[in-house]
């Protein structure tokens, strides 16, 4: 009987220490737990301030596109021998003047100002006049 007793005590001993170690990492974990929680709401928050304040920036890459967009069509109309009509050239000229001072002035927004420039380069690529090839005699092998 005293071997029952001692082996019912060792049992005991164990389940206490099993169950002390089982506490403890419950309470780590549910605090592990809660650390997530917080750090995910406040980069959430961080996010949405950073969203907020970058809601009015124009897109960088549209805003570049454009820009290149202006700089080929400048390119183009001020190419000796662009058009047999300076008139033409001339009211391409004063059209792109009205788009970008348009722009400037706010009275369109950018995807506006980016679809009138691409409009006006395609137009500007159609009236090009082409450069005439160069007239050259061709050998022939025999």
């Amino acid at each position: 009987m005293a071997i029952k007793i001692h082996h019912e005590k060792d049992l005991n001993i164990i389940s206490r220490a099993v169950m002390n170690y089982f506490y403890l990492f419950l309470g780590a974990g549910a605090a592990i737990v809660l650390l997530i929680i917080f750090y995910d709401i406040k980069s959430k928050k961080k996010v949405d301030e950073i969203l907020r304040a970058n809601k009015n920036i124009p897109p960088l890459f549209m805003l570049r596109s454009a820009e290149l967009k202006v700089n080929a069509i400048r390119s183009a109309l001020t190419t000796p021998g662009y058009s047999d009509s300076a008139e033409t050239q001339n009211n391409l000229i004063s059209q792109l003047d009205q788009i970008m001072n348009s722009y400037k002035n706010r009275e369109m927004p950018l995807a506006t100002y980016y679809a009138k420039l691409g409009s006006l380069l395609i137009t500007v690529n159609k009236i090009k006049t082409p450069d005439p090839a160069p007239q050259q005699e061709v050998q022939a092998c025999l």
